[in-house]
């Protein structure tokens, strides 16, 4: 869905969804691991919750971290790959 300078105060879900010129306060964000698009979008007092696939690469990096930090620190400073896909913040 496409949402454009909105405000929201509850929760919000990232995944599937375009904001574009709008703020996100006071609330927690949700991520699962979908495309999404953030443009010109203030993030004001959240918080930030990850489940399903996205959950799942943030414990692999956790264990990276644990079991290897310099190889963490040089996974974490890569560019990233060419985007296949709309996720962005802008």
């Amino acid at each position: 869905m496409r949402f454009e300078n909105q405000t929201f105060t509850t929760d919000v879900t990232l995944d599937y969804n375009q904001f574009i010129g709008g703020v996100i306060k006071n609330c927690v964000v949700y991520y699962y691991g979908g495309d999404f698009s953030l443009s010109e979008t203030r993030m004001e007092n959240v918080r930030f919750a990850m489940a399903g696939a996205a959950n799942g690469a943030l414990m692999f990096l956790r264990m990276i971290r644990s079991l290897n930090p310099q190889a963490f620190e040089e996974l974490m400073s890569q560019a990233p790959p060419p985007p296949d896909g709309p996720a962005t913040i802008n």
